[in-house]
């Protein structure tokens, strides 16, 4: 009787660890299916939530050129705005409208005094499937322009609730200059390091193909550009433009008339210009 009383004691706990197995993977399949719902929730909702909030991607584009996105996208979700002042400063902002919401806006208080060139996205959400980052910026009107201008400021935004500005290009003795003035004038600004993600100085980017090379690139945290309207909605912004949008870009349209505009340009752009004449002249 003994072997039997073992044997049905070890079938009892054997029984008893298979339903606690058993009930412990199902526990764990059941957390599992709820963390994998959330997180295929959050992709999807995200990229709303990032163009709400002024996010904007400089990797993983959907377009790597304006060929593709002009055979993707209908033309009325994007609109191309250009104006010639005869100014040797151009101002870019390629990434306007509702991809990175209020550099449109400067560009268009600078174009008083500057030529300028805008790419602007004009759909309803979604207008980071516009973004096509600065080094594959290849729109033809964009290329002429920058190609015909001495020098070139190109502003974009960048996410972070902060306010910041980091200021990068090629120009770099300029680029020191205005971000003193910024901070004297009480805007929070910062130089960046030429190999710093948002530095701007590879020449592929389409600020890099003026005629001198030289540029300043702006980027903008989406806190600072929020801080320069008071509705930052895209049909809004034009005319919620507040006492700090005012002061800014008077700041950067003075900076650009002494600096570049009266006599101040870089003499490197001169030098390339006297390059550029001397090979015409002997090598035909």
């Amino acid at each position: 009787m003994k072997p039997a009383k073992v044997s049905l004691l070890h079938r009892m706990l054997h029984g008893l660890k298979q339903r606690v197995d058993c009930n412990t993977a199902n526990h764990f399949t059941a957390i599992n299916r709820f963390v994998n719902i959330l997180l295929i929730s959050a992709v999807i909702s995200f990229p709303s939530f990032a163009m709400a909030h002024g996010m904007t991607f400089q990797s993983g584009d959907q377009y790597t050129s304006f060929e593709e996105l002009k055979n993707n996208e209908d033309p009325s979700d994007y609109r191309i705005a250009t104006k010639q002042a005869g100014s040797q400063m151009l101002i870019m902002a390629i990434h306007g409208g509702g991809i990175e919401p209020g550099t449109s806006e400067i560009a268009n208080e600078l174009s008083q005094s500057y030529s300028m060139y805008l790419f602007e996205g004009l759909k309803p959400s979604g207008n980071a499937d516009l973004h096509i980052t600065s080094t594959r910026f290849d729109e033809p009107i964009a290329l002429d322009m920058a190609a015909s201008h001495e020098y070139i400021m190109s502003l974009h935004g960048y996410y972070g609730e902060d306010r910041d500005i980091k200021v990068g290009g090629t120009d770099r003795v300029k680029i020191n200059r205005l971000v003193q003035e910024l901070k004297q004038s009480g805007f929070p600004a910062e130089m960046l390091k030429t190999d710093d993600k948002y530095a701007g100085t590879h020449p592929d980017n389409i600020a890099n193909k003026s005629v001198s090379g030289l540029s300043i690139q702006l980027e903008m945290s989406t806190g600072f550009r929020k801080s320069l309207f008071d509705q930052f909605t895209l049909k809004d912004r034009a005319s919620t433009q507040n006492e700090t949008f005012y002061r800014f870009t008077k700041l950067l349209t003075d900076f650009l008339q002494e600096n570049y505009e009266a006599g101040g340009g870089s003499s490197s752009g001169i030098t390339k210009h006297l390059l550029i004449w001397l090979k015409e002249v002997f090598c035909g």
